[in-house]
């Protein structure tokens, strides 16, 4: 049995109309058993981004959602919009570690001013008998490489003794890790290694070590982003900053084709978010 799940930083649903239309277009997307979201937005009075996704994409499409940051007039979260033949079962909202204090690049960089609350979202669906867990993680960028290792070891703790009843097929982590750095970077790829290292001892296989970069900073900019000003000059420059932020790992699986990126045609980015989809197919 095949299985398809995609992991997606929204960028907070600023771009609606672009994001519903690669979902309608792209084959990795709409073909997709489950996507797995961060920073879905919840705005006061209004409709949740994947509320929205599910309507607008028919009758064969579910969502679930969790809150991870509240600010005044909205709150954005993690999430899962999965098709209908996946069935939700039992749900685990997992709170990671703050920071302490922000220093002067991360309080340039977060809304607000003050530590932001993180959180994963594991969710057990099960897919005809068979059991998968899908945890949707946003670690923080605030703290750097050593900060978020102890919000991923707290959570894979936790994991470890949540697998729920029965035994699962398949157990996939996925998301923004916020593993920060120019992808080209030494430094930064010894950070990704650092931070992924921890999952891999304790049995997750990374099926996206291939995919070379999956932010580009300057791309899309939200008006909310503190550092707004900055980013529309480095974009009117045309400047790129490409960073491996997003990441894929499972256990008890293994994956059918090579984990991509998801790009338009002759494009190198999709418009509507910051972050690229990260797309696997895997055998049960």
């Amino acid at each position: 049995m095949r299985f398809r799940v995609v992991t997606y930083n929204l960028q907070r649903g600023i771009y609606y109309g672009s994001l519903r239309d690669h979902f309608l277009s792209c084959p990795e997307l709409c073909q997709a058993d489950v996507v797995a979201v961060q920073e879905a937005l919840l705005p006061d009075g209004g409709e949740n981004t994947l509320a929205r996704l599910a309507r607008d994409l028919g009758n064969d499409y579910r969502w679930t959602y969790r809150t991870v940051m509240a600010y005044p007039g909205k709150e954005y979260g993690n999430g899962f919009l999965f098709r209908s033949s996946m069935r939700p079962l039992d749900a685990r909202v997992v709170q990671l570690p703050s920071v302490g204090r922000l220093d002067w690049v991360a309080r340039v960089k977060t809304e607000g001013g003050r530590p932001d609350t993180k959180s994963a979202f594991a969710q057990v669906f099960t897919l005809g008998e068979r059991r998968i867990r899908v945890t949707s993680v946003h670690l923080d960028f605030a703290g750097g490489v050593a900060h978020r290792v102890r919000q991923l070891e707290h959570l894979l703790k936790v994991l470890d003794g949540t697998g729920g009843t029965g035994p699962l097929a398949a157990d996939i982590l996925c998301g923004d890790f916020n593993t920060s750095g120019h992808y080209r970077s030494r430094r930064a790829r010894r950070g990704v290694e650092h931070v992924l290292r921890h999952a891999r001892n304790r049995g997750y296989a990374e099926c996206s070590a291939e995919v070379a970069w999956t932010n580009d900073l300057f791309s899309s900019i939200d008006d909310a982003d503190p550092a707004r000003r900055l980013l529309k000059i480095g974009r009117a420059l045309g400047l790129r900053y490409r960073q491996k932020l997003d990441h894929l790992l499972v256990k008890g699986v293994r994956a059918i084709r090579n984990t991509s990126a998801v790009m338009g045609p002759g494009q190198t980015h999709l418009h509507g978010s910051d972050h690229l989809p990260v797309a696997v197919e895997l055998e049960l």
